[in-house]
């Protein structure tokens, strides 16, 4: 049974935290401190992972002015960790969308290495840690039992503390992959605030919109074109954070969808890189980033800008 709100653990270090041997596994920045690192993925024209580019074939702009990559590693140096969080409020107590949940959940969990590391967490009005990081799916699987539908829904004020709790545990492959329906009645924060702060950890956010057919365009009874929903106006919000924190939005509203989206996720987190560059010297205010690839047809996606330290 799902714990009260009284008795739910609302910030979840303790119990998302990795050993210290865990952590010590991810990638190190040795010979810098200071250095802006990025998570990147690369696709192709159509929209798959490309897994062999080299340092030579990246270029990062900072503010439009070109900067050397002084750390480049691929995604297969580290195992990956993948912090799933899911909306448990009220407004997903329907058998379809808690349905969704889980077999999203199961299916994005089959598609990774057999190291990497999940975590769950869930939330309402407020955010809490169901499983910590563990390379054992069926835990994942266990915890859901404790996501029953309560409550209003704080959907962005989760997404901060998600990305602050996974910022916590060590460089590397990451990312938090967020399932809900896209509505926000509850928190304190605006998207804008955790749209910045999760582009300044560098935590690729990948946003799954789970749908009735109705509310979801790519659906032959979808009706919000004229009327937009409260749920079509959330997924454009969760669209935000995906493209400016280099990850990806998806919606769904069948199992096809569902399957598609979990393969792209877990196939883009298998194939992440890792750059790290030295910041120019300026006044600390925020810096638009970009990367490219100079190999013809590749797209790189990463965190929109960082805010350098004061």
């Amino acid at each position: 049974m799902k714990a009260s709100p009284t008795t739910k653990v609302v910030v979840v270090s303790a119990a998302l935290g990795l050993a210290q041997a865990s952590a010590a596994q991810g990638l190190k920045f040795a010979a810098h401190s200071d250095l802006v690192v990025l998570s990147a993925t690369a696709v192709d024209r159509n929209g798959r992972p490309v897994r062999d580019l080299v340092a030579e074939e990246l270029r990062i702009f900072d503010e439009g002015r070109p900067q050397r990559i002084v750390h480049f590693s691929t995604g297969r140096e580290a195992a990956a960790r993948m912090l799933l969080l899911v909306d448990a409020s009220g407004s997903m107590n329907g058998k379809l969308k808690t349905t969704s949940s889980q077999m999203t959940a199961v299916q994005l969990m089959a598609a990774l290495e057999a190291n990497d590391e999940v975590a769950l967490a869930g939330f309402d009005s407020h955010y809490f840690g169901v499983v910590r990081f563990t390379r054992d799916r069926k835990a994942i699987e266990q915890g859901f039992t404790e996501l029953a539908p309560f409550g209003t829904t704080a959907l962005h004020d989760a997404l901060d503390q998600a990305a602050s709790d996974l910022a916590t545990h060590g460089e590397g492959r990451r990312a938090v992959v967020v399932i809900t329906d896209g509505i926000d009645t509850a928190s304190s924060k605006t998207p804008d605030e955790v749209i910045a702060h999760s582009r300044a950890l560098d935590v690729p956010i990948y946003t799954i919109s789970v749908l009735s057919p109705i509310d979801d365009p790519h659906s032959s009874l979808f009706t919000g074109r004229e009327r937009p929903s409260a749920a079509t106006r959330g997924t454009e919000v969760l669209a935000r954070y995906a493209e400016m924190s280099g990850g990806a939005a998806f919606m769904i509203s069948d199992f096809r969808g569902l399957r598609e989206a979990a393969e792209t996720i877990s196939g883009e987190l298998k194939h992440q890189y890792r750059l790290g560059y030295d910041p120019p010297a300026g006044p600390a205010h925020f810096r638009r980033v970009e990367v490219r690839s100079t190999r013809k047809g590749v797209v790189v996606r990463t965190r929109s800008g960082y805010l350098p330290p004061s």
